[in-house]
């Protein structure tokens, strides 16, 4: 892996996704690039508008505000303290600030990234807001990259979770971890097995075959029961993991989150997940 982008924010980086973003790049030795952004409530220059079929120049911008200067003086403090803490751990590391419309251009970084690292409250709206944000769940749908969300609390991974379905986005999910990742060859691969299927003799043993070409230890697991509840409670009993899922948005495991399981999972993540397209 070479590039890896950290959604970062503007108004509110955590220091638990930088230093996460800082950990990654130094095991892959990727270069990393953080992304700053904020909301404006206006125009940062006069604009054309209309009302009730009448045109008007809207001449209110950003810097006729108060809170301009400090929004602006707090979006700095920031982005340095962000290439402060790649400068003591040792990452090559460089930021940029990105203007409207932030997802836009934070999807057309994708199409050249190999992962980017998303904060899971990360918005692009000047209020306070539940997580997943609006943001973070439409970049997760589009990115044309897998994104992993940092954790709200940072430590090193020494378990991978493979989320398995027995569908092709799972498998997906597996191989590309597995390639992305291979520096994570030496902590544990837990396939759980989601459905009310069993995986067949044959299916465990191609995973397990598989596996072993990757990971040093390796495990399959199936839990029985309603999948949201069971996958909810095994999860919050982890500790030092990576949960791996496949094409948010278009499969039963990426529906979880959008469930109020997988709100509270978020808000209080202890672990990062890694979510790539199929």
């Amino acid at each position: 892996m070479e590039k890896i982008l950290l959604m970062a924010g503007g108004s509110n980086p955590t220091i638990h996704a930088i230093n996460f973003a800082c950990y990654l790049s130094g095991i892959t030795r990727s270069k990393l690039t953080g992304y700053f952004f904020e909301k404006e409530l206006h125009a940062d220059k006069p604009e054309m508008k209309t009302m009730l079929g009448f045109p008007y120049v809207e001449s209110i911008t950003n810097k006729d505000y108060p809170e301009y200067t400090e929004k602006q003086s707090d979006l700095k403090s920031h982005i340095r303290t962000f290439e402060e803490t790649c400068e003591k751990k040792g990452i090559h590391a460089t930021s940029k600030y990105l203007e409207e419309p932030t997802l836009q251009q934070l999807i057309k970084e994708s199409k050249f990234a190999d992962l980017i690292i998303a904060d899971a409250t990360v918005s692009h709206i000047p209020v306070a807001q539940d997580a997943p944000s609006t943001l973070l769940q439409e970049l997760l749908a589009s990115a044309q990259c897998p994104v992993v969300i940092a954790p709200s609390a940072f430590t090193p991974v020494n378990e991978v979770i493979f989320c398995y379905d027995g569908s092709a986005s799972s498998i997906f999910a597996m191989k590309q971890f597995s390639y992305i990742l291979p520096e994570f060859d030496n902590a544990r691969a837990t396939v759980l097995q989601i459905g009310k299927e069993e995986i067949s003799i044959d299916d465990k043993k191609r995973i397990s075959k598989w596996l072993s070409r990757h990971f040093e230890y390796t495990d399959i697991i199936t839990l029985k029961g309603d999948a949201e509840q069971q996958l909810f409670d095994y999860l919050l009993k982890k500790k030092h993991a990576m949960v791996v899922m496949g094409a948010y948005g278009r499969s039963t495991l990426s529906r979880l989150f959008r469930h109020s399981y997988a709100d509270l999972l978020i808000k209080t993540l202890a672990y990062p997940v890694f979510i790539t397209h199929y």
